[in-house]
């Protein structure tokens, strides 16, 4: 799970902002781990608060992205170093509202490299890949976007029922409207 940014466009840190009776982190690795065995953490700015919040959580494994400002596909190359599995997600730690059943759903689908959720004709997260797309990731030009790894292999495309795969928490008015409380959590 991708947490590593600075939250620019928030002006101000997202990852422990309240949500859900925990935090925004928090509440993303939760519903991870309903449908997965353990979470590779892949922090950055402010790391070491991330790596002292999930100390105790035994199957969540945090990794430093000491050079997170390259963007999103340094993050992933590092979390997938840590990957021991065939198949795993990326997910983006400001998408507290990706359901488990999601993260099942997709785990079902074997026969493509990737495989990505799209609503209403829209791809968004979290994303399953293989093996293959991993050791690509880890032999890959980190100045490239990870849609440029992606576009190297069989991709897969779910159709499904969820807004949520769309919905990151960007900026204020985001985390406004989607926190719980707000009434738009349970929009699907």
């Amino acid at each position: 799970m991708l947490a590593a940014g600075a939250s620019t466009r928030m002006r101000g840190w997202k990852m422990t902002l309240p949500f859900a009776g925990s935090t925004m982190i928090e509440t993303s690795v939760r519903r991870a781990l309903e449908a997965c065995a353990r979470v590779v953490l892949v922090s950055g700015f402010r790391g070491q608060e991330l790596e002292d919040l999930f100390a105790g959580w035994e199957k969540v494994e945090c990794v430093r992205n000491e050079r997170y400002e390259l963007g999103m596909l340094s993050s992933a190359v590092r979390g997938a170093a840590r990957v021991r599995t065939d198949r795993f997600f990326i997910s983006l730690g400001d998408m507290p509202l990706v359901s488990p059943e999601l993260y099942r759903l997709l785990l079902s689908y074997t026969e493509a490299d990737a495989v990505i959720p799209k609503y209403r004709g829209k791809k968004g997260h979290p994303l399953l890949v293989s093996r293959a797309v991993r050791d690509c990731l880890l032999g890959f030009d980190e100045s490239l976007t990870l849609r440029e790894v992606l576009a190297l292999f069989p991709t897969l495309a779910v159709p499904v029922e969820s807004s949520h795969i769309l919905t990151d928490i960007d900026d204020r008015g985001d985390y406004e409207s989607l926190r719980p409380g707000s009434g738009a959590e349970g929009v699907r």
